[in-house]
């Protein structure tokens, strides 16, 4: 028993990573694209995006940020809307896959919610 549970810990413990895995915290891109999905689900929160391109074409594009109890407490839970346009600053993939993890997203009423910094002294989700 005491094996089987040394396992499952170190499964646990590696499941999850640092962002600076998967994406580049040392740059920020930007879109501005219209907001098709929210789901709050874990390990973290999920943002579907369109966005229009030069071309006509439209760029779909996926952002993460906090875990759903985090949004919850900072009341942002049911404040994004489908439908509405929004500015957002991320982290990009290192792949170049368009996904990325979200800083800012700025509303169309000028609203901005910064989801991540670099800086671990302040919290990860405020309003401003």
């Amino acid at each position: 028993v005491l094996f089987g549970g040394a396992i499952f810990g170190a499964t646990t413990a590696t499941a999850h990573h640092a962002i600076q895995a998967e994406f580049d915290t040392k740059k920020t891109q930007e879109i501005t694209g219209v907001l098709i999905r929210f789901a709050m689900v874990n390990p973290h929160v999920r943002w579907y995006f369109e966005e229009k391109l030069p071309d006509g074409k439209v760029g779909e594009w996926q952002f993460t940020a906090s875990g759903p109890g985090a949004m919850r407490d900072a009341g942002l839970a049911r404040i994004f809307k489908p439908g509405d346009t929004y500015h957002v600053t991320f982290a990009p993939a290192f792949n170049g896959a368009r996904v990325g993890r979200l800083r800012t997203m700025t509303f169309p009423d000028g609203r901005t919610v910064t989801m991540y910094h670099e800086d671990p002294n302040k919290s990860d989700v405020k309003v401003e």
